[in-house]
C-alpha cells in the first residue's frame, strides 16, 4: 500500500447522510401555533386545563394497568391474612383452654381452702395438737373400710391418734408408714369406742357395723335410760380418744324380747366418703 493513499486530500467530501431542510411555511406555522398556545395559556390558563384533561384521559388507562398488580397484592394479602387469622385463632383457643384450666384449678383450690378452713375452725380445743392431712385412698370393703391419709416425715403422729372431720370423730390411726397412715374408721366392725351420752350421761361401748350402716351400743341393760336424739361423745376412757369428741346420735331404741339387753342404734356424725381433708389429733 502506497503512502499517498492515506492523505486527507484523497478523502471524499460528500455527505453520507443528508437531512432535508424544513420548509419556511411549516416553520412559520409552528411558531404561530406556539405563540397562540402561549398567549391562550397566559390569558385563559389553557395549559392547566389541557393538563387536567390529559390526566382525566390517562387516568382510566392508569387504573387498568394497576388492576393486575392490585389483584396480585389483594390475593396475597387475603391468603396471608387468612393464615395469620388462623394462627391467631389457634393461639386464642390455646389461651382459652389455659385460662379454663387455671379457673378450674382456682375453683378447686378455693373449695379445698374452704374445706380446710371449716375443718380447722372445728378444732376448738388444743389446736396446737392437730395436724391437717389429705385423703389418699378409701377402700371399698364395707365391713372393714380402710382410710389412707398422706402425712409428712417429721410429724409427731403415733398409733391410735384420733382422726376427725369438722362433723366429728372419723377413726384412729391403725398403722403408720413413711408418707401415709392407715385409719380404722368408727364404722369398722372391729372398732369399739367408749362413749358417754350427752343428756343422760350414761357410759357405753359403741361398735361399728360397717360403712354406711348404723353403729350399736353393746350390752346396755334394759334399765338404762338412753334417749332418742341425744348426742354421743367420746368418754376418754381407755385413753385412746380424747374426751368430748362428737361421735353420733341415738336414732332408735328397741327392747327385744329374746335378749336381756336393749338394742340402741347410733347414726355416726362423720363419714369419709365425701371428705378430702382430716384432722389428726397428735398425742
Amino acid at each position: 500500500m502506497l503512502k499517498r493513499e492515506h492523505k486527507v486530500s484523497n478523502i471524499s467530501s460528500e455527505a453520507i447522510f443528508a437531512i432535508p431542510a424544513m420548509k419556511p411555511s411549516r416553520v412559520i406555522v409552528a411558531v404561530i401555533f406556539c405563540l397562540f398556545l402561549m398567549l391562550t395559556d397566559i390569558k385563559y390558563g389553557s395549559g392547566a386545563y389541557l393538563r387536567s384533561l390529559s390526566y382525566d384521559l390517562i387516568k382510566p388507562v392508569t387504573l387498568l394497568t394497576r388492576i393486575p398488580g392490585n389483584l396480585i397484592e389483594n390475593s396475597t394479602t387475603f391468603f396471608s391474612s387468612r393464615q395469620t387469622l388462623n394462627e391467631k385463632v389457634k393461639i386464642l383457643e390455646q389461651e382459652n383452654l389455659r385460662l379454663e384450666a387455671i379457673n378450674k384449678s382456682l375453683e378447686k383450690l378455693s373449695i379445698d381452702f374452704n374445706k380446710i378452713n371449716s375443718l380447722w375452725s372445728s378444732a376448738s380445743i388444743d389446736k396446737d395438737r392437730f395436724l391437717i392431712s389429705k385423703k389418699n385412698f378409701l377402700s371399698s370393703n364395707e365391713y372393714q373400710p380402710l382410710l389412707v391419709l398422706d402425712i409428712n416425715q417429721g410429724q409427731n403422729i403415733t398409733i391410735n391418734d384420733a382422726v376427725l372431720s369438722e362433723q366429728g370423730l372419723v377413726g384412729r390411726i391403725n398403722n403408720l408408714g413413711f408418707l401415709s397412715a392407715e385409719v380404722m374408721l368408727v364404722q369398722d366392725v372391729r372398732s369399739s369406742i367408749p362413749i358417754v351420752s350427752g343428756e343422760s350421761s350414761l357410759h357405753a361401748s359403741l361398735s361399728g357395723m360397717g360403712l354406711g350402716r348404723k353403729g350399736e351400743l353393746k350390752f346396755i341393760k334394759k334399765t338404762a335410760r338412753f334417749l332418742e336424739g341425744e348426742k354421743i361423745y367420746t368418754s376418754g376412757l381407755g385413753e385412746v380418744f380424747p374426751e368430748g369428741l362428737l361421735v353420733g346420735e341415738v336414732v332408735s331404741i328397741s327392747d327385744p324380747v329374746d335378749s336381756e339387753f336393749l338394742k340402741i342404734e347410733v347414726s355416726f356424725s362423720s363419714t369419709p366418703i365425701n371428705r378430702d381433708y382430716f384432722l389428726i389429733h397428735a398425742k
